[in-house]
């Protein structure tokens, strides 16, 4: 016999009918014997009584002394609080009491309804184990009572031979037709089946019966104390105030509510200082060597150099006389001599006139670009350079000379280069 509330061990002492019985319905099948609810197929008559194997109830036995024990404390909780909640309405009096007999009120209340909650969980799932097992119980009772009925070697045997084919099937299939065929319309199929019936709706309403009351207990809401401390919100400035650029100083705050002014804001945000403009920056530093005056082109081998200070002046004399002679960088390049200037004057007077160059067209006395033209205002006097910008350290530049006098209207172009060729090396 197994323990109580051992499904496994219970279901097993009565498989070894079950399987006599479902032999004896399947062989009543094979000679033309119909049930819908037993010969569907082969195993039909095992379905109906595994229909709890795997039931553990030794668990749901553990399940329901731990919910007793639950309710249990729970229950004692409720009288120790309901103890405290008397003696606290005794010590304390006056609107923060009743305050807190109101809250104390309610939260009895979700007390009681979880008590009892816990209470009928625990009660519900005894009474499931109970029916549970007393629902597998008479399976097993029910199955070993038919199948002893109807226990004899010879129906054993000739239900065996019907379905294997082996021996003298003949014989066999007359035996089950006459003996075993009115055993399982009338046992098996009303008897039997009935009590596998009634154990699988008890087992059914067993869950439901547990659901139902499980779940009819009013849910406990037990309320959360508010206003136990002071409580923060962050006001609007203080969104802006973080938002300060960091160049501007942080106002002070005030320390007490007695100091503090009526309505505090924080400052006006500081806007950044305007980047300079490109025209208000100072000037790149130069460099000493970008200051230096460009050098004269030499003049030839006897032209003394004009020095700095003369440098734009000499430039200038050396495109007039590149445009007046029409001479290139070759010719440039080695002039006559020049020892003195007197001697410079008189070898000009005493020079005769110049022969026609083969390689020009006009005599320069006749060319028109050398005759002065009536209508033709006189060559403006050549304007000094403007004086170079002088780093600190470097003494001030020699004042520039004065410029020529003007040519009179009959002087020629050539004349008037003569006339500045000695002014170069004085």
């Amino acid at each position: 016999m197994a323990e109580t509330y051992d499904a496994t061990s219970r279901l097993a002492e009565g498989w070894a009918a079950v399987e006599t019985v479902q032999r004896y319905v399947w062989a009543c099948h094979l000679l033309g014997y119909q049930d819908a609810d037993l010969t569907l197929h082969a195993s039909h008559v095992r379905d109906w009584y595994a229909s709890e194997d795997g039931v553990d109830l030794r668990a749901l036995d553990a399940d329901c002394a731990a919910l007793k024990a639950a309710a249990s404390a729970a229950e004692e909780a409720l009288a120790r609080q309901d103890a405290q909640a008397a003696a606290l309405s005794s010590a304390w009096h006056g609107s923060g009491a009743n305050a807190s007999r109101d809250f104390l009120s309610r939260h009895a209340n979700a007390s009681v309804a979880a008590a009892a909650a816990v209470r009928t969980a625990a009660e519900s799932l005894v009474a499931l184990r109970d029916r549970l097992w007393s629902a597998i119980d008479a399976k097993v009772a029910a199955t070993t009572a038919v199948e002893g009925r109807g226990a004899r070697d010879d129906w054993a045997a000739a239900a065996q031979t019907v379905i294997t084919s082996v021996g003298d099937r003949a014989t066999a299939s007359e035996l089950v037709d006459q003996e075993v065929k009115p055993f399982v319309n009338n046992d098996v199929r009303t008897t039997w089946l009935e009590a596998m019936r009634l154990a699988v709706a008890e087992v059914v309403d067993a869950y439901d019966t547990a659901v139902a009351e499980i779940t009819s207990e009013a849910d406990a809401v037990f309320d959360v104390p508010g206003g136990l401390g002071p409580a923060w919100t962050p006001r609007a400035d203080d969104a802006v105030a973080t938002t300060t650029p960091a160049m501007a100083a942080p106002a002070a705050v005030p320390t007490s509510v007695s100091a503090a002014p009526a309505a505090w804001s924080p400052p006006p945000a500081v806007p950044p200082a305007p980047a300079p403009s490109p025209s208000a920056l100072p000037p790149p530093p130069v460099e000493p060597a970008a200051m230096a005056p460009p050098s004269v082109p030499s003049l030839g081998a006897g032209m003394p150099d004009a020095g700095t200070g003369l440098s734009g002046f000499g430039q200038q004399l050396g495109d007039v006389l590149g445009s007046l002679l029409g001479t290139t960088d070759d010719a440039l390049a080695d002039p006559p001599e020049l020892d003195d200037p007197d001697d410079l004057d008189e070898d000009l007077a005493d020079d005769p006139e110049p022969e026609d160059d083969p390689e020009t067209e006009d005599d320069p006395e006749t060319d028109p670009a050398c005759e002065p033209s009536p209508d033709e205002p006189p060559p403006a006097p050549l304007e000094p350079p403007p004086a170079p910008v002088e780093p600190a350290p470097t003494p001030a530049p020699l004042p520039p000379p004065a410029p020529p006098e003007p040519a009179s209207a009959t002087a020629t172009p050539c004349e008037i280069a003569a006339d500045e060729l000695p002014q170069v090396g004085e």
